[in-house]
């Protein structure tokens, strides 16, 4: 029998772990393990408290998804790099609950996992404002995106204590991370999130961190800025259907979903 590409044999290529940080975003998270679980070599979730039933959809999901815990702090760079210190595999792919895999980047994971000449990847990123049909953001900060996600599980490939909202790598990492095209994450944000309750998010991010306003705004008001609307040339992924709530869920939505 076929063992999917990420099951490990002698000649088979490297292990992938995929890493996700969570706080009561178990309704998010069932569709992203949806859309992973088939073809990753293990899934860390790193949860910082749920209350929403986010233990038992992960150990209900399979032997491939970890479920692991640590108190959610406020600092995103951080719990990432905890979740990435919890991952064995060769490869990390780090995601947010409300991200999926196109069908086009899963086709190309081995490969890029495989590279002999780089260990760290930019991908390119759809920000969706709709899935019928199938639209995307074109803006200067949404379009062409490409975000560090996909990297060898080396400890240099960890975030910096600079910044514990919009982390970021060090300047050399960065300056070696190799963009990927034409194969993209999508991200479900504006389509799963009224404007209302994005603008209430900012007020709070606002409150807490200051000096990361602008950049928020400049992402997540995007009606605000000059755009277009274009229709999504990749298909949609596994785990597309919008969020409901787990069951025994109902906690409030945390904020851990991860970081740009």
């Amino acid at each position: 029998m076929a063992l999917p590409f990420f099951g490990r044999r002698p000649a088979d290529p490297p292990r992938l772990s995929v890493c996700v940080i969570t706080l009561d975003r178990g309704a998010e998270l069932r569709g992203l393990l949806e859309n992973v679980v088939p073809w990753a070599w293990e899934v860390v979730v790193l949860d910082g408290g749920s209350r929403d039933g986010t233990a038992d959809l992960c150990r209900d999901a399979g032997d491939a998804v970890r479920f692991e815990s640590h108190p959610w702090d406020g600092d995103f760079a951080a719990q990432k790099n905890r979740c990435f210190d919890l991952a064995r595999g060769d490869w990390i792919l780090d995601l947010d609950t409300d991200e999926r895999v196109g069908p086009w980047l899963e086709a190309r994971l081995p490969e890029l996992c495989a590279s002999t000449r780089h260990d760290f990847y930019r991908l390119p990123m759809y920000w969706l404002t709709s899935v019928e049909p199938a639209t995307y953001v074109e803006s200067r900060q949404h379009y062409p995106c490409h975000i560090p996600r996909l990297f060898r599980n080396v400890p240099e490939h960890r975030y910096t204590d600079e910044k514990p909202i919009h982390p970021k790598f060090h300047d050399d990492v960065v300056a070696r991370m190799k963009k990927v095209h034409k194969a993209h994450l999508f991200h479900y944000c504006f389509v799963w999130t009224p404007r209302s309750a994005i603008e209430e998010k900012l007020s709070r991010y606002r409150d807490t961190y200051p000096e990361s306003d602008e950049t928020n705004r400049k992402y997540y008001t995007w009606w605000e800025i000059p755009h277009r609307l274009r229709p999504c040339r990749e298909p949609l992924p596994r785990g597309s259907d919008a969020p409901a709530p787990l069951p025994g869920g109902g906690a409030p939505e945390g904020d851990a979903k991860g970081a740009r």
